[in-house]
């Protein structure tokens, strides 16, 4: 390896990170004894920009700093260490974490860069085939059955203090019905939700909430399953699910929870795709009753989450869009269990 002056690697390294000089980098990777760095990236994507990509002597590694919460990195750590020991699916594992904040002003994590295709990269995903991608929907769709394998006796959420997964104070119902309802209160402090998108609201939760009683086997929800969280692989066999990560938002709940995210990007991008990840998954892992209704309403609550995302950070798309119902009614509209039993025209 070409070894470099630290200061070769001081630069900037994201809106969030700022700028970084070589010397705290290579104390960061000391502090893990991980050898002599020889090269620092920031990684492409993301909304955060909190990684940065740096080799070493012992090899390929990610630096993820300024965390949003103190429980953000240990709660990653905590279900990375699950879906390493658990699942067929890697993680990023070894999860190492550096609660001083002496070298960068803040904390750090370092873990193993997972090899594989990086579908969190923009420029990756624009040289794929349309041929690839519907193979990696598929793929994903499996991979996500396979995460799902990981099972608990109780949902809950991970709690700092337990180091451990905490049952909800609540049911199921509540807690979904209580995140919607939190949900419209954050918009409503922004002004971003009509009368009429109101009315809406409270049509859809009153038709729907039963749903939310069909029992399930808690398993591991990773809640932000897409392609910029997920590496893929190909060699002489089908696309594959090669790798998971950022676990900020990973909970134990319903399964069902995890099918919204990657439908809801494909639709805005290919709506085939979501069929074909769908398709994959329920082939595998067959839906609850009520499946459409209950899927209903956890669409909505991500419809709010990104709408309220979108007014508080000013995002172009916000401005153009007529309100929030004219744009979610097509998402929380669509009968995503009759789109994953039917038939793919490709098959």
């Amino acid at each position: 390896m070409t070894r470099l002056h630290p200061e070769a690697l001081t630069g900037d390294y994201g809106h969030r990170l700022g700028r970084l000089t070589g010397a705290q980098l290579q104390a960061a990777v000391d502090g893990f004894d991980l050898g002599r760095l020889v090269g620092a990236s920031p990684i492409p994507g993301g909304q955060f920009g909190q990684n940065v990509q740096l080799s070493t002597e012992s090899g390929e590694w990610i630096l993820r700093g300024c965390p949003h919460y103190d429980w953000q990195f240990p709660r990653e750590r905590y279900f990375a260490s699950q879906i390493a020991s658990r699942s067929p699916i890697r993680a990023p594992w070894p999860y190492l974490i550096e609660p001083s904040r002496e070298i960068f002003g803040w904390s750090y994590a370092l873990m193993p860069y997972l090899p594989g295709l990086q579908l969190s990269d923009p420029a990756v995903r624009a040289r794929l085939t349309p041929a690839e991608e519907t193979a990696i929907a598929r793929a994903l769709g499996t991979g996500l059955t396979m995460l799902h394998e990981l099972t608990w006796t109780h949902a809950g959420a991970y709690a700092l203090k337990a180091d451990d997964v905490v049952p909800y104070a609540v049911g199921h119902r509540e807690r979904v019905l209580g995140e919607i309802d939190d949900l419209v209160s954050q918009c409503g402090r922004l002004d971003s939700l009509s009368d009429s998108d109101l009315h809406w609201l409270r049509w859809l939760l009153k038709h729907n909430q039963a749903a939310l009683d069909v029992p399930f086997q808690p398993t591991l929800v990773h809640h932000d399953f897409t392609t910029s969280n997920v590496v893929v692989n190909r060699s002489s066999t089908p696309w594959t699910l090669g790798g998971v990560f950022d676990l900020m938002e990973a909970y134990v709940g319903d399964p069902e929870e995890d099918l919204v995210r990657a439908p809801f990007n494909y639709t805005s991008r290919r709506p085939g795709l979501a069929q074909d990840f769908l398709r994959a998954y329920i082939s595998r892992r067959p839906l609850r009753a009520d499946a459409t209704r209950r899927l209903r309403l956890y669409i909505l609550r991500d419809c709010l989450l990104v709408w309220d995302f979108g007014h508080r950070f000013g995002k172009e798309w916000v401005a153009s869009a007529p309100g929030f119902r004219q744009w979610a009614e097509p998402l929380v509209g669509q009968d995503f269990a009759a789109i994953g039993r039917s038939p793919s025209n490709q098959d």
